[in-house]
């Protein structure tokens, strides 16, 4: 026996909105009337209309760390962006290790591999500085207090 012919799919019908709202494209106002309207966005960034912001354009929180401040004060001298970022105890083993392979390169200035462990030493502690000031401001819009 053959399979019995089924009908063709059929779209389910549209449903109107109810007589209350208006259908969401043509509805103007995407904030209840109690809530007061937000915050403009920022130039170049997009937002979807009738949706709230991603984010609320403030400017930063009281305590936050500069990370351009942090990765300065690391090109100066190894080991200042993390003390300014208040890692005391790894800014100043830094600054210390530092220290210690420059007078290392002032008396054995023939060996290479002390200049580029300087300059791989240097490199990481300018990173660093940066990325854990990054790290420091996003805890601390998180929860209030700084992460440590």
């Amino acid at each position: 026996m053959p399979p019995p012919v089924q009908a063709p799919y059929a779209a389910p019908q549209q449903v109107p909105p109810p007589a209350g709202y208006p259908p969401y494209p043509q509805y103007q106002q995407p904030y209840p009337a109690q809530y007061p309207p937000p915050y403009p966005m920022q130039p170049g960034y997009p937002q979807a209309p009738g949706y709230p912001p991603a984010y609320a354009p403030y400017g930063p929180m009281p305590g936050e760390k500069s990370a351009g401040v942090s990765l300065l004060l690391s090109f100066i001298l190894t080991g200042l962006g993390q003390m300014y970022n208040g890692e005391m105890m790894k800014g100043l083993m830094l600054l210390l290790v530092s220290i210690g392979l420059l007078v290392f390169n002032v008396f054995f200035f023939w060996l290479c591999f002390g200049l580029i462990i300087s300059l791989v030493l240097w490199i990481y502690g300018m990173y660093d500085a940066y990325t854990r000031a990054e790290e420091y401001n996003r805890g601390l819009r998180a929860t209030g207090r700084p992460p440590w």
